[in-house]
């Protein structure tokens, strides 16, 4: 078995700015599942929302468990169910999913990037809906946002901070972890964890773990 700096580094595939940070956080949750034996992984039921450019998807499938993997992206996918779409044009069973992983991908729905052809400036909050709709309740939603100051353009990514953190409607799930890792001007590849109120003065990232406890419709 794979160390888990090891295994953080395989699913990541690029391990730019806070990708290493994203995926630390996202594998820190995911990898206890391999101590289920293989026969039980298959009804643990994983969507991986924005798979592209990771092989997050790809190592969780060849590990046994049933994923789903949205993108409108191609990408290698290993053993998943890829399903090439815009999530503002999909739809899944309500309570469908075990666990649903969002790395750096809400803040771009709706937006004019990575060659999508639907703008919606609510883009984020008609996603957040659907991914708390999609998941069980008790299931984990593991979700990573830019956050603080903005780096990139408003048509490229949406960043996030107290005044707007509405639009991801965490109000009423469980907050099981959350951390803030910020820009390290002496190595631009490794963001340092910082504190909520340092994260609002630079380039930051937020990462969250958190828990549906209530049936949405």
């Amino acid at each position: 078995m794979p160390t888990f700096s090891e295994l953080v580094r395989y699913v990541m595939h690029t391990g730019i700015y806070e990708r290493s940070r994203e995926y630390e956080f996202t594998v820190k949750y995911l990898m206890p599942l391999l101590v289920l034996p293989r026969p039980y992984r298959k009804s643990i039921r994983i969507l991986d929302v924005g798979g592209a450019d990771s092989r997050l998807s790809k190592w969780l499938s060849e590990e046994g468990f049933d994923v789903y993997v949205i993108d409108i992206r191609e990408d290698d996918y290993g053993n998943a169910r890829f399903i090439k779409a815009n999530i503002l044009e999909h739809e899944f069973p309500s309570e469908y999913f075990d666990i649903i992983v969002a790395v750096s991908t809400v803040e771009h729905v709706g937006l004019n990037c990575y060659g999508q052809r639907i703008e919606d400036p609510d883009g984020d909050i008609k996603t957040m809906e659907k991914l708390k709709r999609w998941l069980r309740t008790e299931g984990l939603l593991i979700l990573t946002v830019p956050y603080g100051r903005p780096h990139h353009p408003p048509t490229f990514e949406r960043v996030y901070n107290p005044t707007n953190l509405w639009r991801l409607q965490l109000d009423d799930m469980d907050i099981i972890e959350r951390r803030f890792y910020c820009y390290n001007p002496r190595d631009p590849h490794n963001f340092l964890e910082c504190t909520e109120q340092k994260a609002l003065t630079t380039d930051a990232v937020m990462c969250v773990a958190t828990r549906k406890t209530v049936k949405y419709v």
